[in-house]
This record gives structure tokens, sequence and C-alpha cells, in this order.
């Protein structure tokens, strides 16, 4: 999977989420800054998991600083 096609789609989805414009989304950005509660973590786990094919804790968000950091550990992961 590309990075780019994850960045796109953690954008789309926390935008989504956050009810703001997917140019608001910074990847970089600490992730405790959306401010997402547990439902939202857990159901954005899911939706990951089906995009990239295999299971992924619930807690990842919580484990990583950034999304960019999450979308580095997927690429790792897959290779």
């Amino acid at each position: 999977m590309e990075k780019e096609l994850l960045a796109d789609w953690f954008k789309q989805k926390l935008s989504e989420e956050l009810g703001t414009s997917k140019n608001e989304i910074s990847l970089e950005s600490p992730i405790a800054s959306y401010r997402l509660d547990s439902l939202s973590s857990i159901s954005l786990t899911q939706d990951l998991e089906d995009l990239v094919g295999f299971y992924i804790e619930p807690n990842i968000f919580s484990e990583f600083e950034t999304i960019d950091d999450v979308i580095e550990w997927i690429l790792q992961k897959e290779k």
C-alpha cells in the first residue's frame, strides 16, 4: 500500500469524524490533539483493518505520537 493512499484515507476519516475539511488535518499533529473518544478510535481501527487487511490492536492510536507514525508502522508491517 502506498503512503499517499493511507495519508488520504486518514485525512478523509478524521475530517468526517471531526466535522472539518481534509485540508485542516495534519498527520504530523499529535494524535491526542484530535480528541478521539474510545468509540471513535475503535471504529477508526476497524475501518483501518478493513483497508490494510490485517489485525490492528484497538489501542494503536495511544501507542503512537502522530498519524504519520501509524502510517509508517503499517508500511513496515506490510513488508
